[in-house]
This record gives C-alpha cells, structure tokens and sequence, in this order.
C-alpha cells in the first residue's frame, strides 16, 4: 500500500511538473522571441521572472503537497551579485532541491527576477519540453569536449561581462552524481595522484572550474563564489526514475552556504585548484560528521518567509497557465504557427555547436553591430 502511494505522489509529481514547463513554454516563451532580437536584456529579464516564479512552483509542490522540507542554513545570496555556487552532486536529481533551496536563500528586492542557472550535460538540453525552457533560460550544456565546452564558457563570460547580468550559476565540479560506479573512479584519481579516498564526495574536476573563475575574474564579472553542501538525511532519489516513478521523496534536504568574496578568491590556477579541493575535503569531513553524530554545519536559517496564500496563488497559477496555453493552440491558427515557428528554431539551433545559447549571444552581438553602425552614420 505505502508503495503503491509513493508510486502515484511520484506519477502525479511528474505530471505537473511537466504540465507546467510545456504550458509555460508555449504561453510565455513562444510569442516572446522578438525580444531577443528588439531587447535582449528584457528577453533576459522576463524568462528570469517566469522561470524563477516556476522555482516557486515547485517549492511549493515540495512543501505543501509532499512534506518535504528544504533546510537552508548560512551566507544569503544577494540580488545585486551575480555569484557562482559549487555544490556536490550526491544524486542526479539535485536541481530539483536546489531550486527551492535558491529560493530561500536569495534576500532583497527583486528576487523574484533573479534567475538561477546551472551548468548541465549537452544530452539535457535535448528533453522535449524542460530542456527546452533550460536552454531559453540560458543554461549551459557541455559534453566534456574541452575545446568546445571552453568556447561556450567564453561566449557566457562575455555576455555576462557585457549586460552586467546579476544570477546564479550553479555548477557540480564532480561532473556526476556519486554512485559505486563513479566512487571507484574517483578513487582510482585518488591513488593515481596521491589523493585520500572520498566515501560520501566524488573528488572534483578541476579544469573547468578554473578557467570559469579566472576568466570572470578578468572581466569581473564575479561577485563571489558560494560553497554548498547539500545531504540527504533519509530517502534520497539517485536518478529520475527513482523520483519520478517510485515516488521516493525526501522528508528533508539539508542546505548550508558559505559565501567567498571574490576578492578573498585566489587569481592562479593553482590557487583556485586547491581552493576547489580544499572545499570538498571539508565537505567530505562534514558528510562524516553527520552520518557519525546527526550534527550539521551551524548558521543562521535561511528561509523566504512566503505567506501561505502564495503557495496556493503558486500552486493554482501553475495549473491554469497550460490549461489556458492549450487552448490557445487548440482555438488559434495564428498561435499555433507561432508555437511551430519556435519550436522548429529551437530544433534546428540543436545543430549548433551550443544550440540556443549561441544563437542568443550571436544576436545580441548582430544587434550592437547594426545599432553602432547606423548610430556612427547618424553622427557623421
């Protein structure tokens, strides 16, 4: 019977999760593509809103519907700041706990339009539906071709450098979730180079990390950096399935900040390579600590102090958004083209060496082309 429960929270989980993500995709990301050529920055701004009031949406379906309590303890994150958070990657479904997580964290004015992004795998992008909106919100997706993933890196610190675009970038240096599988090639890097073995971390890749920071650094672009760690102290979903379809959820997910001012960051690959080690020894000490003790990092609890009539507004508005988007495209012709139009691009840009998110640096570059040029002409 609890089985048999857990299996329809998760079914009906997945639904509106992915009712939303379409029904918000089509009603308010299809008729917004002139934007990104007319005015990136509300392009920018206004898929921030949307996505990080969906974020809510799903705080609410964690807090409300399921009980499940994300506990968020330290630094705040401020709106004024574009910062880059690095978290373990203890399961495959992290992002679905840390987006109610960043909602909590984040203070100030604005907040509501201060997006999070994340640094994912290239096959994501490709999920009929959420990879597309993650790809409209600016995601980045790499698929460990260095070469590449480092030109998309770049195109991101220059558009980032230029708009002086304040967010959240989330990144997983483990590259992976931790598993028995990837534990043992972790701990084959660990005796290759002399290492200590992890039990409850993935020892990071350091390469991307490095050449991020420095590069934002050089554009100061970078506010600070924000060292997470994030545990599961009961269930804990390792994949998709597990949450989707198994209806595992966790009674708690325990979050806790600490926030380094770039000014205090090291500006040598070296410096930052042992800074991102330091980082999750500690945090594999930390893990330790819990499984061994039950005590956690200390810090002051971060918490949004939502009204309850939000969570409901939230949860309602989320419903109705699809039931209205498709009737839309079922009593429209004109919406109907204007859906298949977007989507067709958002297809056709796969083909691209970073899809989306190159088509949306591209145009913000054509666009300063053509207005410096007629802006020249007008003042000759």
């Amino acid at each position: 019977m609890q089985e048999s429960k857990r299996f329809w929270c998760g079914v009906i989980y997945f639904w509106l999760w992915n009712w939303s993500i379409f029904g918000g995709y089509f009603l308010f990301f299809c008729p917004t593509l002139p934007l990104v050529i007319l005015s990136p920055i509300l392009y920018r701004k206004w898929t921030d809103l949307v996505v990080t009031y969906w974020q809510f949406y799903i705080t609410t379906l964690l807090k409300v519907i399921w009980g499940c309590k994300i506990r968020v303890t330290g630094d705040p994150i401020h709106t004024n700041e574009t910062v880059v958070l690095i978290s373990n990657h203890r399961t495959r479904v992290d992002w679905n706990f840390l987006w109610p997580a960043m909602w909590h964290a984040v203070k100030d004015e604005g907040k509501i339009a201060y997006g999070t992004k994340y640094i994912l795998k290239e096959a994501i992008k490709h999920i009929p539906g959420a990879g597309w909106v993650m790809q409209l919100s600016f995601y980045l997706f790499i698929n460990r071709n260095w070469e590449r993933d480092q030109n998309i890196m770049k195109s991101y610190v220059d558009y980032v450098a230029i708009h002086n675009y304040k967010h959240i970038m989330i990144i997983f240096p483990e590259g992976t979730d931790l598993t028995a599988k990837t534990k043992e090639s972790s701990d084959r890097y660990a005796e290759k180079n002399g290492l200590p073995k992890y039990k409850h971390v993935l020892h990071p890749r350091t390469t991307g990390f490095m050449y991020l920071i420095e590069e934002m650094q050089k554009n100061k672009c970078v506010d600070a950096i924000y060292d997470v760690s994030l545990l599961y102290p009961d269930a804990c979903p390792q994949n998709e399935k597990e949450l989707f379809f198994t209806g595992r959820f966790p009674k708690t997910v325990l979050v806790h900040l600490v926030r380094y001012s770039v000014f205090d960051l090291p500006t040598t690959k070296e410096g930052l390579k042992n800074f991102l080690e330091q980082r999750w020894a500690e945090k594999e000490k930390t893990i330790q600590e819990y499984r061994s003790t039950g005590r956690f990092l200390h810090g002051d609890v971060l918490d949004s102090g939502t009204a309850p009539l939000s969570y409901l507004f939230a949860f309602f508005f989320w419903l109705v958004v699809p039931t209205f988007s498709f009737g839309l495209l079922f009593f429209s012709r004109t919406y109907r083209y204007i859906a298949l139009v977007h989507t067709a691009l958002l297809l056709g840009l796969r083909f691209l060496p970073s899809g989306w998110q190159n088509f949306d640096v591209i145009a913000f570059k054509l666009r300063r082309v053509v207005f410096r040029f007629f802006w020249n002409k007008k003042i000759k």
